[in-house]
């Protein structure tokens, strides 16, 4: 056999392997080590020729470069600056599903919307979006949706079919709008700038969405028997103002966590790692905040409250309510300072420094607090600032224990850092910061405040998926880089792009080509496997049809959202099923995705016809 038909036995037997459900990222590295082995094999180089003994032997068998390709590939991918921002983004979105935030916003939505026809499933699907943007976990997104608006919806009385396609849909849309996981395994695959792609993934995606809202409305309005009005009784109790404060406190805090951190990649504020650092500790900041207002409304009572108030160590309450206050203090400073260099252009400090000495805010908030144990009781304003429900006051003693316990470490560090000078053996201090104390006091404040009111059982589960998650791709990544290597070293990547170009394709028959191809992978396989293993196979061939990567990744990325709606393999219905009420048919769910799925092919013969909405925004930004 010559090497190339070797390839092709390779890509044949991996196929197979697929399809008789074996784990995917051992099967391509499997079949990149036992092909390489093949493709590397060289006797004299390896030193089989003088080897005598058999430990030799072994060890000269050993001495295959596939050994050393392996271990590049997995170097790589540690390395990889572009997939930094893997692991980041799911903790963001394992940690935001876990906070019971798609309960509120679902509900918020659906009051806001309810003079819409079919108020419930345009609520649906912009919870989707919203949450499916924030996760980009597909199977998340449409279980919990299954679990929260599907029965609501089933309760409307609207119709199984419609709500099942309307949860399906929408719990899909992670995969295309930023910030979206599977664009960054893309650009990471093509070489191409996340920050690009996320530009030119805005304008499809809320196209996406604004189709299937515009096809839920007009379905409703020609058939309300499908989606029931709710009734006056139902929702006339509801204020303008309780729909605004709803709203604030559900749909604006996540919305502004999402946009906060697309922004700053779109913007040049941050990397997509440092953005999605900032994701993460914004869903983790968010988490902490609903569960302290689930303890305020007495909504929940962790092991930290059965003690009650009356426990609570008044020195430390009073520390924690000085420090909070001044934090709050110094929190607004900043903002009117950055407020006024926008607006009247007042230059910034140069040093990002508090407005007074070292040490001058940390007996600022000591002064508070003394004042708050001592006088609280002959000042309304001190009664004002203190938390008037009980059980809070466990809170802010956790946080005067950490202005302490920050106090000490940075006593540590100021007093008992050093490093010992190998050369002149003896010990030399780290040059001190002066602010090490402040920095110490607030952040200590912060920390333990927060480790003590997080949801501990949430936090571990959202570590451990993350962790899982971002294994499963980074170790698909290291098979596939391997098995593409060998299949290209055999001459397989040579072997179909000569196939592909003997055919004399135009590009647009080349697109159709490419994207069925994609659309029928999308039935046994994953958008991972998809992304990581088969569209590098196309890459190459782009710039001889003249075709713009980005472009193509968007048409990509659309395209893949059928991959969880086409039957028989539609995951997001066997999602959906998995939570459905028992006498759900699978063949119901299967039915009311037939028309998202048109919706789908709909975008991307738009996309193509008018390929500037996905390529209008980045170069508008960025140039050419």
């Amino acid at each position: 056999m010559t090497n190339a038909e070797v390839a092709v036995l390779q890509l044949g037997i991996f196929v197979l392997s697929i399809l008789l459900g074996f784990p995917i990222w051992i099967t391509l590295m499997a079949m990149g080590i036992f092909f390489g082995y093949y493709a590397y094999f060289d006797a004299e180089r390896m030193g089989l020729t003088k080897a005598e003994g058999l430990w030799e032997q072994a060890e000269a068998a050993l001495n295959n470069n596939i050994f050393d390709l392996l271990v590049n590939q997995t170097y790589s991918v540690m390395a990889n600056d572009v997939l930094t921002a893997v692991p980041l983004f799911l903790f963001m979105g394992y940690i935001v599903e876990r906070a019971n935030i798609v309960d509120r916003l679902f509900f918020t939505l659906q009051i806001a919307a309810r003079r819409l026809p079919a108020s419930m499933a345009v609520a649906a699907l912009a919870t989707c979006a919203l949450f499916a943007t924030a996760t980009g976990i597909i199977g998340a997104v449409v279980t919990l949706m299954g679990m929260l608006a599907f029965p609501a919806m089933l309760k409307a009385r609207y119709d199984t079919s419609f709500s099942a396609g309307v949860i399906c849909a929408g719990g899909c849309l992670g995969i295309l709008i930023p910030p979206s996981i599977m664009l960054i395994v893309y650009a990471a695959a093509a070489s191409v700038s996340v920050v690009r792609l996320y530009a030119g993934a805005i304008l499809p995606g809320f196209m996406l969405a604004g189709l299937y809202m515009i096809y839920v409305i007009g379905r409703a309005s020609l058939n309300p028997s499908i989606a029931p009005k709710p009734k006056e009784e139902d929702v006339a109790h509801f204020t303008t103002g309780q729909i605004i404060v709803s709203m604030l406190t559900s749909f604006f805090p996540l919305a502004f966590l999402i946009l906060s951190v697309l922004g700053a990649i779109l913007f040049g504020l941050a990397t997509p790692s440092e953005a999605a650092s900032m994701g993460a500790t914004g869903g983790l900041i968010l988490a902490i905040a609903y569960r302290i207002g689930a303890v305020h409304q007495g909504k929940l009572t962790p092991e930290w409250m059965k003690g009650g108030a009356a426990n609570v160590n008044e020195w430390l309450f009073s520390l924690g309510v000085g420090a909070f206050v001044t934090l709050l203090a110094y929190i607004a400073y900043f903002i009117m300072r950055l407020l006024a260099f926008g607006m009247f252009d007042i230059p910034l400090q140069e040093k990002r420094t508090l407005p007074f000495g070292p040490g001058v805010s940390i007996a600022i908030a000591v002064a508070i607090g003394l004042a708050v144990r001592f006088a609280s009781d002959k000042s309304a304003l001190l009664r004002l600032i203190q938390p008037t429900k009980p059980a809070l006051r466990p809170i802010m003693a956790f946080g005067g224990e950490g202005c302490l316990v920050g106090l000490a470490v940075a006593a540590i560090y100021m007093f008992g850092v050093g490093v010992i000078d190998s050369e002149q053996d003896f010990f030399i201090y780290h040059e001190l910061n002066h602010w090490a104390f402040d920095v110490g006091f607030f952040t200590g404040l912060i920390a333990v405040m927060g480790w003590k009111v997080v949801d501990k059982k949430g936090l571990q589960e959202s570590v451990y998926l993350t962790v899982r998650t971002s294994a499963m791709v980074c170790w698909l990544f290291v098979g596939s880089w391997t098995f593409s290597s060998v299949f290209s070293y055999l001459g397989g990547h040579d072997l179909i792009e000569h196939w592909v170009l003997g055919m004399d394709l135009s590009p647009v028959m080349f697109l159709l080509m490419a994207q069925v191809i994609i659309f029928l992978l999308g039935w046994p396989l994953e958008w991972s496997e998809i992304i990581i293993i088969f569209v590098p196979i196309f890459l190459p061939m782009l710039p001889h049809f003249g075709i713009d990567p980005l472009f193509f990744g968007i048409l990509v990325a659309l395209n893949l959202q059928t991959s969880f709606l086409t039957p028989p393999m539609a995951m997001a219905a066997y999602y959906l099923k998995g939570v459905a009420p028992p006498h759900i048919q699978l063949i119901e769910i299967f039915r009311g995705v037939m028309p998202f799925l048109f919706m789908v092919f709909l975008a991307m013969l738009m996309l193509y016809i008018w390929p500037q909405i996905a390529l209008w925004l980045p170069k508008a930004a960025y140039g050419s």
